[in-house]
């Protein structure tokens, strides 16, 4: 594989306008590769791409690949993807994004985030304080750091790298410190069956050359860290080496008391909001801690740190109504996301839903059904598929009409096409209103954000 990269110029990205596939697209081109890429729809990472002179696509179709010498795909291309079939005719190498980036990673100390929720934060917070730090990571993460506005670079010190577990491929990136947030019910489309995505966590673990740093106060993960050899867990608990105490959740600020091993800090500050930030934050710690820099130096770098875009991210307030957007659409990320929102003690919480892929709906679909009680106001969209076709044993309607039973408060279904002018009527003075998921409900909510602000001003 090493020798194909050697002789290549020549790369064509199918599936590129994701935030991960146009991450690594960036990463390619600064290292002065030619590349192309493939998508079915525009999207502002497409349009950034442009401006960095990639060669873009809309739609696969086999002429796409004719001047490529590499394909590169994502998680969510399939086999019988026409791009993929062409390449494979011609003899021309596919190679998953993982693939690819264990290739850019030879030679360097890559250290690699996995897990369930709370990995994009997590690099992207390692990132920033490492930087801040005055070192040099090359970096990859699965979003945007409002910080930098981008989300990857080269640097020189260490490689830090968001990575996907999705389809089994972060196995392939043989780090020297392997960082995992959590294990939960996800992907289980691609590992069937809990105990095999436990295994691969387990083999992800294993697979660090120095050190594993795990949340300690998951069962799962408590097991995998006392199974290797050299590991350190954090969380709330007492038996984690490093823990968080007296912890204090505002709205405008997390406040907690910190004890790595034989040493305490007091009253720490950190602007990101909520339990499962702390422990994103509590990860980087571990992870500095296990470096042996010294730690008030980190503590004094967490203050400004700006998260990521999408993560509990705080839109506009137009006339008293505060627009959160966020990435959130497994039913444990929507249970943490929803506390967040309830600290800020608003009149009603208003949560608008666009469902991720159907596949997830489908398997966690008790799940789903019982994560949004703290909401009080629950409207939901069309699923958006993310390219999985429907199953036939599987009706969305049905779905919306359980969940709405089990919610037992106000809800409303709306098209998608129906969405913005069926919200903006409903919302009232001193409402939090907030986007969930991971499709195209961002730019809806901007929208929605739009037309508020007209329909406020005519009254």
């Amino acid at each position: 594989m090493e020798a194909i990269l050697s002789k290549i110029k020549r790369i064509h990205l199918v599936g590129i306008g994701g935030v991960g596939m146009s991450a690594l697209a960036i990463l390619l081109k600064e290292k002065g590769f030619i590349l192309s890429g493939s998508d079915i729809k525009e999207s502002e990472y497409l349009k950034k791409l442009r401006k960095e002179g990639v060669k873009i696509f809309l739609g696969h179709r086999k002429e796409n690949i004719k001047k490529a010498e590499l394909v590169c795909i994502s998680s969510a291309i399939k086999d019988d993807n026409i791009e993929v079939k062409e390449a494979e005719k011609r003899g021309i190498p596919v190679l998953k994004r993982a693939e690819l980036l264990s290739l850019l990673t030879l030679n360097k100390k890559v250290i690699a985030i996995g897990g369930a929720h709370g990995k994009t934060t997590t690099t992207a917070f390692l990132a920033y304080l490492l930087e801040s730090l005055g070192y040099k990571p090359s970096v990859f993460v699965g979003g945007e750091l409002i910080n930098y506005a981008r989300s990857a670079w080269w640097g020189s010190d260490f490689f830090v790298i968001e990575t996907d577990e999705s389809d089994g491929s972060f196995l392939k990136l043989n780090p020297s410190v392997a960082i995992i947030t959590n294990i939960d019910k996800e992907h289980l489309d691609f590992y069937k069956e809990e105990k095999t995505l436990i295994e691969k966590f387990f083999q992800f673990a294993s697979s660090a050359k120095e050190i594993t740093i795990g949340w300690g106060d998951s069962p799962f993960l408590r097991n995998i860290l006392k199974g290797i050899n050299n590991s350190l867990s954090y969380g709330f608990s007492p038996d984690n080496d490093i823990q968080a105490r007296n912890m204090i959740l505002t709205p405008q600020a997390t406040i907690f008391d910190l004890k790595a091993r034989e040493k305490e800090f007091k009253k720490i500050k950190i602007p990101l909001l909520g339990e499962h930030n702390l422990l994103n934050t509590l990860a980087c710690l571990a992870f500095f801690y296990y470096l042996e820099e010294d730690l008030n130096k980190v503590i004094d770098k967490l203050e400004n740190f700006k998260s990521t875009r999408r993560r509990f991210q705080i839109k506009k307030i137009v006339k008293n109504v505060m627009f959160v957007d966020d990435y959130a659409h497994h039913p444990t990320e929507i249970e943490a996301t929803l506390k967040t929102a309830k600290l800020f003690n608003p009149k009603r919480l208003v949560v608008i839903f666009e469902p991720h892929r159907f596949s997830r709906i489908k398997l966690l679909q008790d799940k789903f059904l019982n994560c949004f009680s703290l909401a009080d106001v629950l409207i939901v969209t069309d699923i958006y598929s993310a390219s999985e076709k429907k199953p036939q044993d599987f009706d969305e309607h049905t779905f919306f009409h359980r969940l709405k039973i089990s919610f037992n408060k106000e809800f409303f279904y709306f098209p998608k096409d129906k969405l913005i002018e069926g919200v903006v009527p409903l919302l009232e003075n001193n409402d939090l209103v907030i986007g969930l998921g991971a499709g195209d409900i961002s730019l809806l909510l901007d929208e929605i954000i739009e037309k508020f602000e007209r329909f406020r001003d005519k009254k």
